[in-house]
């Protein structure tokens, strides 16, 4: 298999593992920060824990997406259960019994609606997740890198907002005569993502963020008085 191919086909099971992340037994453990590979809270981690977890975490989806048919028969059982307390409600002898058999149908149905429905992936994209997950954990480090690479592009292993141009794509659109100091919209943005300004530090950080307000409103400049951009509208 062509390398070109093997590509597309990892890029694949990563972008359906991204579309069912939540199907997976716990949260994505890395994401992608922008910078680099961190906890969700932006912590570090060293490389090969890093790698441990996302293949570990990958297989285990993998793992949750193939239990179809074991799902399937437990709802086929506990449907069954149900239909047998519904039959034996209204031969109940005493208050008693009816309350046993009201509670028992209520943790049925508790049960029943905590079975995920069939997310429907095919099996041969649940093996090729496996496949990633095996060489995340498994294949040279070039490689890894390669992999963890292609899952950066999707927002499920991504930190939230970590790229400057997904904060400014949030904000709205004001009227023209309305500006927003740098210094403001700077303090906007750290309070809204301290992902980036860790990774990336203040000065650096800063730059990204104000390359990508110039690029949506235009270079800012002096607006009575102030450094800033026009037509800009920040969060309440």
């Amino acid at each position: 298999m062509s390398k070109y191919i093997a590509d597309t086909l990892a890029r694949d099971a990563l972008e359906a593992a991204a579309r069912y992340a939540n199907r997976a037994s716990g949260p994505v453990p890395f994401v992608w920060s922008g910078a680099q590979w961190t906890t969700p809270g932006g912590e570090w981690r060293d490389w090969p824990l890093i790698r441990r977890g996302m293949g570990g975490w990958l297989r285990g989806l993998a793992d949750a997406l193939d239990s179809g048919e074991a799902n399937e028969e437990r709802r086929r059982a506990l449907r069954d259960r149900l239909e047998a307390a519904l039959d034996a409600l209204p031969d109940a002898a005493t208050e008693e019994e009816e309350e046993r058999l009201l509670v028992s149908l209520g943790a049925l149905r508790q049960q029943l609606d905590s079975i995920p429905a069939p997310a429907g992936v095919a099996p041969g994209m649940i093996h090729r997740m496996r496949d990633v997950a095996s060489e995340i954990e498994s294949a040279s480090d070039g490689r890894a890198t390669q992999l963890l690479s292609l899952a950066s592009q999707f927002d499920a292993f991504r930190a939230s907002l970590s790229d400057p141009a997904a904060w400014v794509r949030n904000l709205g659109a004001a009227p023209h005569g309305t500006h927003v100091r740098t210094s403001v919209v700077w303090e906007a943005f750290v309070t809204a993502e301290p992902v980036l300004a860790r990774s990336l530090g203040t000065v650096t950080g800063k730059r990204a963020l104000f390359a990508a307000m110039d690029k949506r409103f235009g270079a800012r400049r002096k607006l009575s008085g102030y450094e800033g951009w026009r037509g800009v509208a920040l969060p309440a």
